[in-house]
C-alpha cells in the first residue's frame, strides 16, 4: 500500500504556502499537476461486461452493470481536497455474438458511451457519479472472426466527485469498513439496422485512473 506524503510527489515548504494560497485557480493548477493518479483504484480493469442490445426504436441502447470489490487505501494527503475524477477506458477491441439467424455486419457505431460509478462498503454509505463520451465510434469486424476493433480510443473521462460526494467517496475508500464495492454501469445507443435486439457485445474495462484535486 502507497502512502504518498507531501514530498513524495514535489511539495515543500514552498508547496505548504502554496496551499494556505489555494483557492486561486493558477495556484490551484500548480498543486493539481503534482498530485499523482492512482492506477484502477476501483479494480474494474481486466474485468468483462456483456451488453445485450433493446430494440424499439431508430436508435437503440444497450446497458450493463458490472461490480467489482476493492480494499481500504490511501489517497495522496493535501490539506483541503475537495474533488477526485476517475477515467476509465474500454478495450480497442469488442467481442460481439448475434441473435440467432442473423449475420454479422462488416461495421457498427456506438455513441453517448456512458459509464456511472457507484462506490459503497457495508457501513451504508454511498455514492456515484457518471460522465459520457459522446462518439460516434466505429468497430470494424477483425477478418471473418466476431471480434471487432476500433482505431479510437474510448477513454470516458470526468467522471466526477466533488464536494459532498467526494467526502463520502474518500471516507469509503480510505476507512473502515473492508472491503468496499464499486459498480459500474455502462450504457450506449446504436443503429438497429447494425445491431439487431439480442445482440451482444462484451466490453473489457482497461487503464482506469484516479485523480484527487483541490
Amino acid at each position: 500500500m502507497k502512502k504518498y506524503g507531501l514530498q513524495a510527489f514535489g511539495l515543500s515548504l514552498f508547496g505548504l504556502s502554496l496551499l494556505a494560497l489555494s483557492g486561486c485557480g493558477a495556484v490551484n493548477n500548480v498543486i493539481n499537476s503534482v498530485i499523482p493518479e492512482v492506477d484502477n483504484l476501483v479494480k474494474l480493469n481486466g474485468t468483462t461486461v456483456d451488453a445485450t442490445v433493446g430494440s424499439g426504436r431508430a436508435v437503440i441502447s444497450g446497458n450493463v452493470s458490472k461490480s467489482a470489490e476493492f480494499g481500504d487505501t490511501e489517497l495522496p494527503q493535501v490539506s483541503q481536497l475537495r474533488t477526485m475524477r476517475l477515467r476509465q477506458s474500454l478495450d480497442t477491441a469488442i467481442q460481439v455474438t448475434m441473435p440467432s439467424g442473423t449475420s454479422l455486419p462488416a461495421s457498427f457505431s456506438l455513441s453517448n458511451i456512458a459509464l456511472r460509478i457507484r462506490l459503497s462498503d457495508s457501513d451504508t454509505r454511498a455514492t456515484e457519479a457518471s460522465a459520457t463520451f459522446s462518439g460516434p465510434v466505429t468497430y470494424t469486424r477483425d477478418g471473418t472472426t466476431s471480434t471487432y476493433r476500433t482505431t479510437t480510443p474510448v477513454e470516458v473521462a470526468n467522471i466526477t466527485f466533488s464536494n459532498t460526494t467526494f467526502s463520502t467517496a474518500r471516507d469509503i475508500i480510505t476507512t473502515a469498513p473492508s472491503p468496499n464495492t464499486a459498480s459500474g454501469r455502462l450504457s450506449f445507443d446504436t443503429d438497429d439496422t447494425q445491431l439487431p435486439n439480442g445482440t451482444v457485445l462484451r466490453f473489457t474495462f482497461v487503464n482506469g485512473k484516479a485523480k484527487v484535486e483541490l
